[in-house]
């Protein structure tokens, strides 16, 4: 009887999912995919994140309760994407504003290992010229050259700072048979997204 009892116990509980283990949540669980309309392609970005315009963009920035040297470089940054009058698009993450990705067109680049060195060198003195009109310091994490099957990549990263205030900025050149493009993530939270730039060319 006791064993009758104990089995009938079993079988209800299982049945209530007592014993339920949590599934393994897929590796992109927290990703969605944004469709970027002028290189038919995609990126994988964290759900936060959304497209928005530049209007919008600017509208966020004045409604931040941060350092107004930050609203500056951020505007600064828009304002030079909107100067090359090239496709773009702009998300930026709903829980921050201050976490943003500019996906331009740019210039195809034949990239090898020597003319990476070479868009990496013009990239960083761009940047160190903007620094003196920003009034910020920039200091370089690293700058690297990589391949996907269809793609070559530059990218340089800088640690951003004024006074005790510090951001992470990685930029991206992206060869690929569909043309070039550069990223811009501006990102409190030093994610730049690599992973997901790795299959930004992947059709």
């Amino acid at each position: 009887m006791k064993k009758l009892l104990l089995l009938s116990i079993v079988i209800i509980l299982t049945s209530c999912d007592y014993f339920y283990v949590e599934k393994k949540k897929p590796k992109y669980a927290n990703f969605k995919k944004n469709k970027i309309e002028f290189r038919e392609n995609t990126i994988m970005l964290t759900h936060a994140y959304n497209h928005t315009t530049s209007d919008e963009f600017r509208n966020l920035l004045d409604s931040l309760d941060i350092e107004d040297k930050f609203k500056k470089v951020a505007l600064l940054e828009l304002e030079k994407i909107e100067k090359k009058k090239v496709d773009f698009k702009l998300f930026v993450d709903e829980r921050n504003a201050e976490n943003y990705i500019f996906i331009y067109a740019c210039d195809f680049y034949q990239l090898d290992e020597h003319r990476a060195a070479v868009v990496v060198n013009d990239m960083s003195n761009k940047l160190k010229d903007e620094s003196n009109i920003q009034e910020v310091r920039y200091q370089r994490i690293h700058g690297r050259f990589f391949f996907t099957p269809d793609s070559k990549i530059v990218k340089l990263k800088y640690l951003k700072s004024h006074k005790k205030n510090r951001k992470y900025q990685a930029e991206y050149i992206v060869a690929s048979k569909s043309g070039g493009m550069g990223l811009l993530i501006s990102n409190i939270e030093n994610i730049d997204f690599e992973r997901s730039i790795k299959r930004l060319a992947v059709k």
